[in-house]
């Protein structure tokens, strides 16, 4: 109880200050009930409801005291009612008023929201004696079942990914966004009765802390904003500076780089079968064969195949060269084996090649129609040490906190290997995005994200686990530090997440579909074989050439 109005603003300040710390619903609507007797203070009714929200504004965040406090002011001049406007959604007053004959009853008003104005509404009457003799046709505090009674609340927002777009038309200026956060900001609005502002940072950045936090964070930290309309990663930095909700999404750290297959150069396709060695040992054995064959031919003991008749010539050094080298490219020689241990030789030679051919062909078949793929790192330590790969991390995101701030070795080898391929020409982040994926798409960049962003990737890209030293990452929409608006927006949240609404909204918006994930018959690439086509056309184009120098040198012979 105080007698001053004065003593009253203080401890107003205090009350509202020490509750926020707790910043709980229940005790919101348990302490803020008032109870204000007008008898001897001028101006009561209008006084003390602007001394309330001034120091809601300024105390309360302008949320706690207009939302969850109650008011019933006793003995109000009747004639002040009529000048009464407030923030605060609960007032009601005791008025005294005459009736015809002469006695004095008490009218009970509430102070209601309209569409254009505040209007007072009777809800009951009192006699004099204090009975009750009309029953109250409403609650005395009725606003409290609309929640926060159309308030216009700002949120800061931001382009983001597949959750949040900016929408190219405009009708009036103001700023039209799409996607998840658009269905999720109409249900939030629909459900709590509110309506809404997008706000966007200044220097358009998600906000990274150097002396204070800039950009949309930034924001939500001094209060510009009611909340931020994008979920961030929850760190201890960032939870040091605002207030986090109930969790809307769980991801984990990733490391995204495109797949690299073996037969990526398409010019060395044909000798990339087997490996060097294979081909050195198959020279080597030629080259051996080639002698042994000579050897058998020529000094050979046996008879001969040949019929008497005609007699028997041993093979020269170039048709032994001819007959190994063709039974491999499966050609017939002018030369065949004219004693019996050449022709078991040769027969061996036949199905060793044979078997060979088989091996290669096959292997060519499988490499061409079906991607060969090289894992250049199972882990965050042979990442760190690729000289090969360059590591890519979104700006001002929980990826960079948590390699540019930790002090492990691991983490501060990672975060120099972003910092030597960070460019700085990039404007906003879905610029940074393209980017990421033009680079992602070029080979040899690996991009540190959450999986919340890469749910829906390219068939052609390959996912890896962050390890265990980095854990989940959490992610709810940032709102100011004891903000009284967190507990209703976590309720509501919850609701969202557990009727699969956020999900829902997910999917719909997804530029992928799930067809897409069905994996299809592989088809050849002829690219593939460009190598072939090469000396394909190199042989037919020597082949034209030397024929021509043929027809051209019988034709001068001819001449002379």
């Amino acid at each position: 109880m105080f007698f001053q109005v004065h003593a009253f603003e203080q401890s107003l300040i205090s009350l509202v200050e020490n509750t926020l710390q707790k910043n709980q619903l229940h005790i919101y609507r348990k302490l803020f009930n008032f109870v204000v007797f007008c008898d001897g203070i001028d101006n009561c009714l209008p006084r003390i409801i602007h001394i309330s929200s001034k120091k809601d504004k300024e105390s309360g965040q302008g949320t706690v005291l207009r939302h969850f406090s109650k008011w019933l002011f006793l003995n109000v001049d009747p004639s002040l009612l009529t000048e009464v406007y407030a923030d605060l959604d609960n007032i009601a007053v005791a008025v005294k008023e005459k009736n015809t004959s002469g006695r004095s009853n008490v009218k009970i008003s509430t102070l209601l929201w309209k569409s254009n104005n505040r209007k007072w509404s009777k809800i009951g009457d009192l006699a004099n004696n204090g009975d009750i003799y009309s029953a109250f046709i409403a609650p005395l505090f009725p606003n409290t079942a609309f929640m926060l009674n159309g308030r216009k609340l700002k949120i800061g927002v931001l382009e983001w990914n597949q959750f949040c777009r900016k929408s190219a038309s405009s009708t009036n200026g103001s700023i039209v966004y799409t996607h998840v956060c658009k269905d999720l900001f109409d249900s939030l609005a629909e459900y709590l009765n509110f309506t809404y502002e997008l706000i966007e940072p200044p220097d358009k950045s998600w906000g990274e802390l150097s002396e204070t936090w800039n950009g949309l964070i930034g924001m939500v930290a001094r209060n510009d904003v009611d909340l931020s309309g994008i979920p961030y990663g929850i760190t201890l930095k960032r939870s040091k500076a605002v207030a986090f909700p109930y969790i809307m999404y769980q991801s984990h750290c990733e490391v995204v780089h495109k797949k690299l297959s073996n037969n990526d150069n398409h010019w060395m396709l044909l000798v990339s079968i087997f490996k060097w060695e294979v081909y050195v040992c198959g020279l080597l054995t030629m080259a051996w064969c080639i002698g042994l064959y000579t050897l058998l031919e020529r000094y050979s003991v046996g008879e001969h195949i040949k019929a008497e008749e005609i007699p028997a010539c041993p093979p020269s050094t170039s048709d032994s060269v001819m007959t190994a080298v063709l039974v491999p490219l499966r050609q017939g020689s002018l030369h065949l084996p004219q004693t019996i241990p050449g022709c078991i030789f040769y027969a061996s030679w036949w199905l060793f090649c044979i078997t060979i051919v088989a091996v290669y062909t096959g292997n060519l078949l499988a490499i061409i129609s079906v991607v060969k793929e090289k894992i250049p790192f199972n882990s965050m330590e042979e990442l760190a040490g690729n000289d090969d790969f360059k590591i890519i991390v979104t700006r001002e995101s929980y990826a960079e906190d948590t390699f540019k701030y930790s002090n492990d070795t691991l983490s501060k080898k990672i975060w120099t290997k972003v910092l030597d391929s960070r460019s700085t020409n990039i404007q906003n982040s879905l610029d940074e995005d393209l980017h990421f994926k033009m680079l992602i798409q070029s080979g040899y960049y690996a991009h540190i994200t959450g999986s919340f962003r890469v749910d829906i990737i390219e068939n052609n890209l390959r996912r890896m686990r962050c390890g265990t030293g980095t854990g989940p990452i959490y992610l709810s929409l940032p709102f100011p530090v004891n903000s009284p608006l967190v507990e209703l927006f976590s309720d509501t949240l919850i609701r969202l997440y557990d009727t699969g609404m956020l999900e829902a909204w997910a999917r719909k918006w997804s530029s992928k579909t799930t067809e897409e994930y069905v994996p299809a018959m592989t088809k050849v690439d002829m690219s593939n074989l460009r190598s072939a086509w090469t000396m394909c056309v190199s042989g037919i184009t020597v082949a034209i050439t030397i024929l021509g120098i043929e027809r051209f040198l019988n034709y001068r012979i001819n001449q002379d």
